[in-house]
């Protein structure tokens, strides 16, 4: 047999809790010396096993991994799935195990880091006796008798229905196994889809406050929008106003302007009546024709004031008083020559 190379332990190596990592099976109260012996053990899901874990067989007692009696490597499990449990068995051959000394021993499964993370319950090595072998014990078929058989007969036995129980056991365990991988996958799928989902929703989030902000921003576009809507519209309005007040004021200095016509066809009608009456005075004539010369240049540029006060809106109450005190000008003309004709 193989020598095992000193581990030092770690600070971990004695607590309890990390000895049910891995669980021994069947451990009997004693065992036979130099006679094959099977160990069975169950690698459970908190621990990763490694080719370098080792089963040893150590005296009750012991205080670190170089304290073994023999030992075996622990096989790497066939199929081995992550964070699943496994069975498995080792044979220990009978010339390395203890002779009928007394002692308590157990089983001890050890990490390649040196840490103890499985523990037996404590065992003997005894040499059989014929009255050890002997047994007596009620027939089962009838209640009256009483049988005798061997411990190896009835250890037989009762390995027979132990070992259909762990077949039964494996099969229950390989199912589960299945279901467990299945509910697995199945949860790894639902927190992909729940992941997809809280994507989804982030983005949707994104989305819609993005759209919030553009509908806000619309919002405020729209109430300005309205506002200059409303400042238009007065302002529209205060110029249809306006256009009907200037409207109305070029209607009144058109009407003036026509009683000017009227006045001033009157004043050539005088002035011809004028010219008549006064052809005797030559010299009075002449000067009249002076005078009537400088009314109708006066009166020319009255209308060209009037013409040019139609596309002006600007200073026509003063044109029209500038025109009013040419007219009585003209009118005083007009007096001054009656009186001189008579």
């Amino acid at each position: 047999m193989s020598t095992l190379q000193d581990i030092s332990p770690s600070s971990s190596n004695m607590q309890a809790s990390n000895f049910a990592h891995v669980i021994f099976q069947n451990v009997a109260k004693s065992y036979l010396p130099n006679t094959p012996l099977e160990c069975h053990y169950t690698l459970t899901q908190y621990i990763h096993p490694d080719q370098k874990d080792w089963v040893g067989i150590f005296k009750v007692g012991w205080s670190t991994p170089r304290d073994y009696f023999t030992f075996l490597w622990s096989p790497m499990p066939e199929k081995y799935v992550a964070e699943s449990t496994c069975n498995c068995v080792l044979t220990f051959q009978g010339y390395y195990l203890p002779n009928d000394d007394g002692e308590f021993y157990q089983f001890c499964y050890v990490t390649s880091k040196g840490e103890i993370r499985g523990a037996s319950t404590p065992f003997q090595f005894r040499a059989s006796s014929p009255i050890d072998e002997l047994l007596t014990m009620e027939d089962e078929g009838h209640s009256d008798m009483l049988v005798v058989t061997t411990k190896a007969g009835l250890l037989e036995v009762k390995i027979e229905k132990a070992m259909k129980e762990k077949e039964e056991l494996v099969k229950i365990t390989t199912v589960l196994e299945k279901e467990v991988l299945q509910l697995r996958d199945h949860v790894e799928s639902l927190e992909g889809a729940l992941l997809r989902e809280q994507k989804r929703s982030e983005q949707l989030t994104s989305e819609r406050e993005e759209l919030f902000n553009a509908s806000e921003i619309l919002r405020t576009e729209s109430d300005e929008a309205k506002r200059i809507y409303k400042d238009m519209s007065a302002k529209l309005i205060q110029l249809e106003e306006d256009i009907i007040s200037v409207t109305q004021k070029a209607i009144a200095k058109e009407t003036e302007l026509d009683s000017l016509k009227d006045i001033l066809k009157k004043i050539v009608v005088e002035k011809e009546q004028l010219e008549c009456q006064l052809k005797y005075e030559k010299d009075e004539k002449e000067l009249y024709k002076v005078h009537l010369k400088n009314t109708e240049i006066e009166n020319t540029k009255l209308l060209t004031e009037v013409q040019t006060l139609k596309n002006l809106d600007t200073s026509k109450e003063n044109l029209i008083a500038h025109y009013k005190e040419e007219l009585g000008k003209l009118q005083i003309c007009l007096a001054d020559t009656e009186k001189k004709k008579k």
